[in-house]
């Protein structure tokens, strides 16, 4: 199996566009997030910002300084610079997304777990990532009960539990994240170290078939 349990992150930041021009100068700074969107969406898939917007930042580092979680978490987001671990950028982030977790902004605790899992700006601590991500995964952030997911069944840096990985793919896929819907149905079509249940298989790629997933469809379809 490949290491899925960094790709949310990997893939945010390929998406984020390497190589591409910063925004000009003249552009206005993309709004801090809406806190109600932000919830049941892959919140990484704006990608880590890597400190180039310095416009960006500095209007989010003015939201964030009157308390408003939002633009904190946008902040994280354009500071966090995978590429410089150590670098001062990430260390800004971590203020920002803990300050935003601490808030109750459920996406920054998702964010404060992938710099802890990453050890940016921090020393790694997988269990204080996992913590997070639990919090943010209750938060509604489906990101966050796919990190979760796919820690329990990797058995990568915590003790491998597939029913709780199944558990958290669900969650996922009640949020929308047609990855944990695929999953689970799988596992409960074939009966894989779970009980064969058709019928929940169904439903599961019926609500990813909702997400617009074809093949889920398709696998809906069959057991009509």
């Amino acid at each position: 199996m490949t290491l899925r349990f960094l790709f949310l992150f990997s893939a945010a930041t390929l998406l984020n566009g390497c190589g591409a021009d910063p925004s000009p100068p003249s552009a206005p700074p993309p709004p801090a997030p809406d806190a109600a969107s932000e919830k049941g969406r892959m919140v990484f898939i704006h990608g880590a910002g890597n400190g180039q917007n310095a416009d960006g930042i500095t209007s989010h580092e003015e939201g964030c300084q009157k308390n408003d979680l939002a633009s904190c978490h946008a902040l994280g987001l354009a500071l966090m610079t995978p590429k410089d671990k150590a670098g001062h950028n990430n260390k800004r982030a971590f203020e920002a997304f803990e300050k935003g977790c601490q808030g109750g902004y459920a996406p920054s605790c998702n964010g404060l777990g992938v710099i802890y899992i990453q050890g940016m700006g921090v020393a790694r601590d997988v269990g204080r990532a996992m913590e997070l991500y639990k919090k943010a995964c209750e938060g509604e952030v489906s990101t966050a009960c796919l990190h979760v997911a796919m820690a329990y069944e990797e058995g990568r840096d915590v003790a491998a539990d597939w029913i709780a990985a199944i558990r958290y793919y669900e969650s996922a896929c009640a949020l929308g994240a047609t990855q944990g819907c695929n999953t689970a149905a799988k596992a409960f079509a074939e009966g894989d170290r779970v009980a064969q249940d058709p019928e929940k298989a169904r439903k599961l790629y019926d609500r990813a078939c909702q997400e617009g997933d074809e093949e889920a469809c398709k696998e809906r379809d069959k057991r009509r």
